[in-house]
């Protein structure tokens, strides 16, 4: 059997295809689900709006919007929650939480570098092995960042459904 026929490559692009955009949807759904637990009063975004997301080239934009907002929801949440709650919030938050911005710091820095690392290696331009190499450490530092940061938006979710009012 001939592994290298047209079809083969087919058949792995479309797997690659499905590697990417799976787990793209259940981190997409992840943040639509957080930005839903909250009080809409809290929400700075309709949860329907990370779908876009999706959108090539403006979803790359986007995404940095995307974080910064649950960011400063989930910070309005938590304020509100510690100012109402007769079972203290604050309990399951370190205090030096309040203030600070919720996964913005860990969802910024892997925004930007996977879009460093698209920005360097996605023009199709021939460039020299070093900028391929920066690109690709972007781009990989990217992807680690974004794991980090689906982490713990999700460890937010979970506090945020645990404690809802």
């Amino acid at each position: 059997m001939d592994t290298s026929s047209p079809q083969t490559g087919g058949y792995f692009q479309i797997l690659l295809l499905l590697a990417l955009i799976i787990p793209a949807i259940f981190f997409m759904l992840t943040q639509q689900n957080t930005l839903r637990v909250l009080k809409p009063e809290n929400r700075l975004m309709n949860p329907g709006l990370v779908w876009l997301q999706i959108i090539p080239l403006f979803g790359q934009i986007w995404q940095f919007f995307v974080v910064s907002r649950i960011a400063k929801s989930i910070r309005k949440e938590i304020a509100f929650r510690q100012d109402d709650s007769i079972l203290g919030f604050s309990d399951i938050t370190a205090a030096e939480e309040q203030g600070k911005l919720p996964t913005f710091a860990i969802g910024i820095t892997y925004c930007s570098l996977y879009t460093a690392g698209i920005i360097i290696n996605g023009n199709g331009l021939e460039k020299p092995l070093l900028l391929t190499m920066i690109g690709g450490l972007g781009t990989l530092g990217g992807m680690i960042c974004w794991i980090v940061y689906w982490v713990q938006l999700g460890q937010y979710l979970r506090k945020l459904r645990r404690f809802a009012l």
